[in-house]
């Protein structure tokens, strides 16, 4: 719950393959042939969702705005490898390989030699992530799994060919570091099922005091357990780290010091009750933390670095300030004995002038270690890492209609040579073109993408529908938002006769900043975005329509994540028609969300004009929250709910909806996560997503027996 929390805040895949080059699939042991150059219709298939769900990718990095890295370099440079991924549909897995290459020999596009494939079945976790080399130039350590395993610490030596568990526990490990020569491990992993021990243990009444609505409904009566952090030497047990019982320790990154001696790992904070001197930092976020999270029991949001000393096992702070972003502005001396960081300072202890410099500014800083003596430093001061210039330059060269592939130059400015085609079966999909579109919004230049059906016919007039949660303008895509979420379903919908439209992004970013500070279109930084994202989705349908290009009576529009908010407050206070609308697994920025799920609640406020929705604060929200305003929606919405947690956020818009006999269909899909990697998840998610709009937007029901069902339902809802 909590990760999910930071990803609303954040506005944050892949059958035995893989294509060597445009002939060859490794792994299945059969020729795949790329496809000819046919003109669209001519022998080609139209794109479906398995086509989506299962296009090979790269290994991605957990955060969905960064690019993903092409290629892991020993540190010798003589040896690089790269991670595939594809989604296994039949299975129900997500398989991903490794791939060795000899940086000598790749100029000759050698195929690559698959030293370690392994297949997940968890929603959660990829089969292989993480992958990194140790300073001997041949091994390689991993996070793996295998079909009804739980993630563990694999090492792979290229030398031998021997693949080894460095781990044996009992839960899943999600995040790991280990020293340069392979000799201390640290892993993060998740707490053993404890709620049937708790539950049998139970007598009495129970004490509510910070527990999580969803798990008291149910039956789950006590705190949720953080991750539990281990750490070991060679080939000696694991042991845990004891965490205090006034931290949580989320699904977070670790750091080692070069020596193997101190582990520094950040967690929440589980009781602000007892930190309430950190209201005197003049910290923006800090202070909407507070007011929003400081009864006693809530786990917030704000954290501290914890230092792990192996010399003699003890955890303390690092520095006793509050922090808001992991790991931001961290590195470690050359030689292990100091850590440098921008951060607060304590206040106590000091004059007024100094107290007044430490309650608003953040300074860099340089903590000896073990005493943890601290002293302001310039940012020129800190540490630099040495990163080896690699031999050779990897690459993915993509584009909107140009599908991901991996080459390699002897840089500078030589010829690149085809390494590895990761998806020839495209050559025998039937693609539309993907356009880039600007248009105007109050003096601002909007930048997104419109997928065209491949028969697109200039000045006919098409249904559109609009996704969003951001636009990157040089990348390929299947469902048009970077194949991380089950949110998006742009190819196949287009495959449909529909356009989709995804949005968008500034095309001067300095744009971003004038419209949080304008305080003519919100109260608050975030309303004021919340605002002009509908009046955005508003000045496109304009454009589009003036362009000839819509029909602007069959218009859709879908919302995921943090988007489902800001679509939510579209439908509720535009004055222009949707045709029909869909919210997946998103933010509700309601009242019954508050109260449900307080830790939503510092977020909810900011954009529901600054306040909580009390007292004068109830004005704010009567204004702006979709829930207050749900009287206004006149346009067929879905509910998409991944996982049971999530039906909390989308019950405002359920009752509210039904209770005034409104068209509201609300799906959940159980034991799904909001970034889901699960293929049938994504396989359900996307295809729903494209029965729904051909349902509501060209009168078009899915012909599968196994849709009846659906298809009366919705049937019944087209009455309303």
């Amino acid at each position: 719950m909590l990760i999910r929390w930071r990803v609303f805040l954040s506005l944050i895949v892949s059958a035995p393959l893989f294509a060597a080059s445009t002939h060859l699939a490794f792994g299945l042991g059969v020729e795949v042939q790329a496809g000819n150059n046919d003109s669209p219709h001519h022998g080609k298939s139209a794109i479906t969702v398995e086509d989506s769900v299962t296009m090979a990718t790269l290994e991605s990095p957990a955060d969905p705005y960064a690019g993903p890295p092409t290629a892991h370099f020993s540190p010798d440079g003589k040896h690089f490898v790269v991670v595939v991924r594809r989604a296994n549909v039949e299975g129900n897995t997500n398989d991903a390989s490794v791939l060795l290459y000899q940086t000598a020999d790749v100029s000759d596009s050698p195929k690559p030699n698959v030293v370690v494939k392994m297949s997940s079945s968890t929603s959660d976790q990829y089969a292989i992530s993480q992958i990194r080399w140790l300073a001997d130039n041949e091994t390689l350590v991993f996070l793996g799994e295998n079909a009804g395993e739980c993630s563990q610490v694999y090492e792979f030596n290229i030398r031998t060919n021997r693949l080894r568990k460095q781990t044996d526990h009992p839960t899943a490990i999600t995040n790991y570091d280990i020293t340069p020569d392979g000799r201390t491990l640290a892993y993060v992993a998740k707490p053993p099922e404890r709620w049937p021990v708790l539950k049998e243990q139970q007598s009495g009444p129970v004490l509510i005091a910070g527990q999580d609505l969803g798990n008291l409904l149910a039956g789950h009566h006590f705190q949720p357990a953080g991750q539990e952090v281990f750490w070991k030497r060679s080939a000696g047990l694991s042991r845990v780290i004891p965490v205090r019982a006034g931290y949580f320790v989320p699904d977070t990154k670790i750091s080692w010091s070069p020596n193997g001696r101190y582990l520094v790992f950040p967690a929440l904070v589980r009781d602000l009750q007892s930190h309430l001197e950190w209201q005197g930092y003049d910290d923006p976020l800090a202070k909407q933390i507070f007011a929003a999270h400081a009864f006693k029991g809530r786990i917030s949001p704000l954290q501290q670095y914890l230092l792990f000393d192996t010399a003699d096992e003890s955890l303390t702070t690092l520095v006793d300030v509050p922090m808001t972003n992991s790991f931001d502005q961290f590195s470690w001396a050359k030689d292990g004995q100091s850590v440098f960081l921008s951060s607060y300072l304590p206040l106590g202890g000091t004059d007024a002038a100094e107290r007044k410099a430490r309650e608003q500014n953040k300074y860099p800083l340089q903590v000896t270690l073990p005493g943890r003596e601290y002293r302001k430093v310039r940012n020129e001061d800190f540490p630099v890492s040495e990163v080896p210039k690699a031999p050779v330059e990897v690459s993915v060269d993509q584009g909107l209609n140009a599908p991901p592939k991996l080459y390699v130059s002897r840089p500078p400015g030589q010829h690149k040579t085809l390494l590895l085609d990761l998806n020839p079966q495209f050559g025998d999909l039937d693609f539309g073109t993907v356009r880039t579109v600007e248009w105007n919004v109050d003096g601002m230049t909007m930048v997104g993408g419109l997928y065209l059906p491949p028969d697109f016919v200039a000045g006919k007039r098409y249904p559109l529908v609009i996704q969003t949660h951001g636009f990157v303008p040089d990348e390929f895509s299947m469902d048009g938002r970077s194949e991380w979420s089950s949110g998006f379903a742009a190819r196949p919908l287009a495959a449909k006769g529909i356009l989709v439209l995804q949005t968008w992004r500034f095309k001067d970013e300095q744009d971003y900043d004038r419209v949080s500070a304008n305080r003519q279109l919100g109260g608050t930084s975030e309303e004021s975005v919340l605002n002009f994202n509908a009046l955005a989705y508003e000045k496109a349908i304009d454009h589009l329509d003036d362009d000839g290009m819509i029909d602007r009576n069959r218009v859709g529009i879908v919302g995921f994540s943090r988007m489902a908010c800001f679509v939510g407050y579209t439908l509720t206070h535009s004055h222009y028609h949707f045709a029909a609308a869909m919210l997946v697994d998103g933010v509700s920025c309601g009242y019954f969300e508050e109260i449900a799920i307080p830790e939503e609640s510092r977020d909810m406020n900011f954009v529901n004009g600054g306040a909580a929705p009390f007292g004068a604060g109830l004005s704010l929200w009567m204004r702006s929250s979709p829930g207050f305003n749900l009287n206004q929606v006149r346009t067929p919405v879905q509910l998409v709910s991944l996982g049971d947690y999530s039906v909390l956020m989308a019950w405002e818009w359920y009752v509210g909806l039904s209770v005034q006999n409104r068209p509201v269909d609300f799906v959940l899909v159980p034991d799904a996560y909001h970034i889901g990697i699960r293929p049938s998840q994504r396989m359900f998610t996307q295809q729903d997503i494209v029965d729904w709009f051909e349902f509501w937007l060209q009168g078009e029901e899915n012909p599968d027996p196994a849709k009846a069902q659906q298809n009366s339902r919705w049937r019944d809802l087209r009455t309303q």
